[in-house]
């Protein structure tokens, strides 16, 4: 009978953690969703170099408090200077060449084609690292590339410039996992924090104040709502993957593209097209197939990390 009872009580706190895996990725998600709009509200008065530094910037404020809990030297502490300097470097060209993309894109497509990056990361994988290929990487790579191609619609329509910078932010992002990994080893949360965001506002600085334009109250208001978002979904999705399975909450952050396309049509009376539709629809589909076919491999044989996971996803917004 106690051991019924202990059984219960056990499933129930599991149970717990699970929905709270899901509503934390689902809060990451609409933090994402309000980081797009609010950078591209604040592009509309704003040069994208200038909305970029400053957003590295906030970040590196808010946080610097947070790096003195625990003893600053003690967080701050490393032997990996250079790989910092690399990551802040790749991260803060993708945020650029992000916010150059979005500031003439819509939010939504832009949102979509960023899960794009995942597919880069799993063939880099295959072809760089020698993993394993599979059908379902087939699929998910296969899925996001047909998916982008819907949305941009080569040949149907001018194509537009500004989805090339949105490529390269992929292949900066791609670069900023890399050195994630590296530094995962090793450095503390704290400190990579610190670090990506110093290097960042560093390396910004000057191309921001070649286009600066003054800075207005509401600006600044922005700006705090864009370090809050930040902040949140990062915290939100290092707590969902604490909580619960990958393959249980990854799929929740597909719902960016619900959020997105609300928060983008609410304020920028954005409308997706029909092969747009189409488009989020196969992109959605094969990452929640790759997720599925990881989950039954990892539970037919040894626990393993999912390799849907991705240190930026959220990515985005590093």
């Amino acid at each position: 009978m106690r051991n019924t009872s202990m059984h219960k009580i056990k499933t129930k706190l599991k149970n717990d953690k699970v929905s709270s895996g899901i509503l934390l990725m689902i809060v990451h998600a609409i933090a994402m969703s309000g980081l797009y709009v609010v950078s591209k509200k604040l592009m509309h008065t704003l040069h994208p170099n200038q909305v970029a530094f400053l957003y590295k910037f906030a970040i590196l404020i808010a946080i610097i408090p947070w790096c003195f809990v625990g003893g600053i030297k003690k967080n701050l502490k490393t032997n990996k200077l250079g790989t910092h300097v690399a990551r802040g470097t790749f991260s803060i060209m993708a945020s650029l060449c992000f916010f150059f993309a979005l500031s003439k894109l819509n939010v939504l497509d832009a949102a979509a084609i960023t899960f794009l990056e995942q597919a880069l990361i799993v063939f880099v994988g295959v072809i760089f690292f020698k993993e394993q290929l599979n059908i379902a990487k087939i699929v998910f790579i296969l899925c996001g590339l047909i998916g982008t191609l819907l949305i941009i619609k080569p040949g149907f329509q001018e194509f537009n410039g500004y989805y090339v910078y949105l490529f390269m932010a992929l292949l900066f992002w791609a670069g900023n996992n890399i050195t994630i990994k590296v530094l995962g080893k090793t450095e503390r949360s704290k400190g990579q924090l610190f670090y990506v965001t110093l290097v960042s506002s560093l390396v910004s600085f000057p191309l921001a104040l070649q286009a600066w334009e003054p800075i207005q109250f509401w600006h600044i208001k922005y700006l705090a709502i864009l370090a809050i978002c930040y902040l949140i979904h990062s915290a939100a999705l290092f707590k969902a993957f604490k909580y619960a399975d990958i393959s249980t909450v990854m799929p929740y952050d597909y719902t960016r593209l619900v959020f997105g396309g609300i928060l983008g049509y609410i304020i920028f009376s954005e409308v997706p097209d029909r092969f747009s539709l189409i488009g989020y629809f196969i992109i959605t589909l094969g990452g929640l197939y790759l997720i599925q076919y990881e989950a039954r491999r990892k539970y037919k044989k040894t626990p393993a990390v999912i390799e849907v996971k991705i240190a930026s996803s959220g990515a985005k917004a590093d």
